[in-house]
């Protein structure tokens, strides 16, 4: 069974995420809401991918995305931005625009992680 952590400092969000990642039979670790949690977490935890919201209250989600690259975790943005909000270095990584539905952020897990529906 997969891990999949999630970064995200909307409250609402983070559960609606959480539960629908659960009952699509993975394991959630967090939400965190910021870097320092998450890198916290990160020391703790062996995780299979991760979602990164970009906007942390303040700060970027950037230093958790070049630890998971450093590591080889796999991670999907979830923002309200666009892919322009990216620096360069992850523009191709994959994407959802918030607001997102349930079975898109499903089906690009699944797809990541190399899963079949």
């Amino acid at each position: 069974m997969s891990c999949i952590l999630i970064v995200e400092d909307e409250g609402l969000l983070a559960m609606e995420l959480t539960w629908a990642i659960e009952d699509a039979g993975y394991v959630v670790v967090g939400p965190e809401k910021s870097v320092a949690a998450t890198i916290r977490t990160l020391s703790r935890f062996k995780v299979d991918l991760a979602l990164l919201d970009i906007g942390l209250n303040g700060e970027t989600v950037f230093p958790v995305a070049k630890t998971l690259g450093a590591t080889g975790v796999p991670f999907i943005f979830i923002t309200g931005h666009t892919s322009a909000a990216l620096p360069s270095e992850y523009v191709g990584r994959p994407l959802l625009q918030k607001p997102c539905q349930t079975p898109a952020v499903i089906a690009l897990i699944r797809s990541t992680l190399g899963h079949s529906g």
